[in-house]
This record gives structure tokens, C-alpha cells and sequence, in this order.
């Protein structure tokens, strides 16, 4: 009896593990849902991941992880990313939707400004917080161990 319980168990076994590759090709992954999220507009991705590098390197050199020298050419490097993904972000609104920016310049100078304005923004929320030397967590109060890695501050 216990031997025809074994090769019952087993037979399962055997059904539930090839049950993906008995499945019939007909059967299509379900279809997207109201719950999932959108993609996004790739020149909206690229201005969020040039802003996001120029934050990088604000606190890579917070925590003493860039030299000056790499600091200024990674600030250029990125700097000038984020002028054009913002100027590509922006151009369909400010052309009226043909995808081409106004003639003379009107827009670079904006653009310009407002990347200006992110920086600002960014270094003024840096200012006064303390990061941890070995792992760069910022440090919270006045503690004198980081509360990520356990380092010494």
C-alpha cells in the first residue's frame, strides 16, 4: 500500500514540475493591468539620469570621494548632459509641439538657468549634513558612529 501512495506522490511530483512545458503555446502571459505603471518618456528619463549624475558627484565630493580636478571635469561633463536632455525635454513644449527649439537662443539661456537652479538647490540641502567617510551614508544628530556600515565618524 505505502508503494502505491510512493509512486502516486511521485507521479505528481513528476506532473507539477513539467506542467510549464506541457502547457500549450496558446496559453499568452496575461495582459498589462490598470495597476501597472507606464513607461516613461525616454528624454524625460534622460533629464531625471543627468540630474541625477550631477548629485552623484555633489556628494561623491561631500564625502571626499573626488578629487577637485575630477569634480570640475565631471561637473562640466555632466553639466552640459543635462543642458541638452533638458533642452530635448522641453523643446516640443516651447516650439509648440513640432519637436524643433525657437530660433536665437531663447530657450538655452532658460535651460541654462534652471540646471543653474537644480545645482543651487541641491548644494543649499547638502549644506551642513555630515556623510560617512567609508560608506557615504549621511550621518544622522550628532552620533558619533555611522548607523549604516558602523564606521567611526
Amino acid at each position: 500500500m505505502s508503494i502505491v501512495i510512493g509512486l502516486l506522490v511521485a507521479v505528481v511530483a513528476v506532473l507539477v514540475v513539467l506542467e510549464p512545458i506541457l502547457r500549450p503555446a496558446s496559453a499568452a502571459p496575461p495582459e498589462p493591468g490598470l495597476f501597472d505603471e507606464p513607461e516613461d518618456d525616454p528624454k524625460v528619463q534622460r533629464k531625471e539620469l543627468a540630474l541625477a549624475a550631477l548629485k552623484e558627484i555633489e556628494f561623491d565630493r561631500a564625502t571626499g570621494k573626488l578629487s577637485e580636478g575630477d569634480y570640475r571635469a565631471m561637473l562640466d561633463r555632466y553639466t552640459r548632459e543635462a543642458v541638452e536632455a533638458l533642452r530635448d525635454a522641453e523643446a516640443p513644449a516651447a516650439a509648440g509641439g513640432n519637436g524643433h527649439a525657437p530660433a536665437g537662443g531663447a530657450a538655452a539661456g532658460s535651460t541654462e538657468d534652471a540646471v543653474e537652479r537644480l545645482i543651487a538647490e541641491t548644494r543649499a540641502a547638502s549644506r551642513g549634513r555630515r556623510f560617512c567617510s567609508n560608506c557615504g551614508a549621511s550621518l544622522e544628530g550628532s552620533g558619533r558612529f555611522c548607523v549604516e556600515c558602523g564606521a567611526q565618524a
